[in-house]
């Protein structure tokens, strides 16, 4: 009697293992689990910051892109002279005369959406200029959406007088949408960089 007793408590204690050992197969499969999706989570969470911080930075080229354009249409200008070097015509008359004493100036036009619409003053950069490889550039090369600009005439208030042209320009990574009926930027990333070009008088 007493040997069978003895039986059925070693066969209790092998049940009450595996069902211990059982318990914590489970635990450390949810641990596994949950630590697998934090993992995944975190990888993607990585690519969005990357792609978001290469989006901001090919807009940034694109902005300098426009700018250097455009302070050669000023140039120009400046001169007496039509830039006309990527085949575009009529862009000094694109310059807009209305004089603003700087760039925080309630009169300058780069503040008002209506100023961005295709067909205003605002230059959009030609395909042939923004396509091409700038000092090795390649990011340049693969924009999709034209860089634009808005060229004023500026004369500061300050003592010598300078006179010159603020240059305000605008560049849109691949993921950008830019409406050219609204002169808004609908998402994406984008950029805005601003320059001054002024001679003594």
């Amino acid at each position: 009697m007493s040997n069978i007793h003895h039986h059925v408590c070693r066969g209790r204690r092998r049940q009450e293992q595996r069902g211990v050992v059982l318990i914590i197969t489970l635990i450390l499969v949810v641990i596994l689990s949950l630590l697998g999706t934090f993992a995944i989570r975190n990888a993607t969470q990585t690519d969005r910051s990357i792609n978001g911080i290469r989006s901001a930075e090919v807009a940034r080229e694109a902005a300098e892109t426009g700018l250097r354009f455009c302070e050669q249409v000023a140039i120009f200008d400046g001169d007496g002279k039509d830039y006309t070097e990527y085949g575009e015509t009529g862009l000094r008359a694109k310059i807009i005369a209305t004089t603003i004493a700087s760039e925080s100036d309630p009169l300058a036009a780069w503040r008002s959406d209506a100023n961005w619409i295709q067909g205003s003053n605002v230059i959009t950069v030609p395909e042939a200029y923004f396509k091409k490889d700038i000092a090795g550039n390649t990011a340049e090369a693969q924009l999709q959406t034209a860089p634009r600009c808005l060229i004023q005439k500026i004369e500061t208030t300050s003592t010598p007088k300078l006179t010159g042209y603020l240059i305000t320009a605008r560049g849109f990574a691949n993921n950008a949408t830019f409406t050219a009926a609204t002169g808004k930027t609908n998402r994406g990333a984008e950029s805005w960089m601003q320059s001054v070009l002024t001679r003594g008088s």
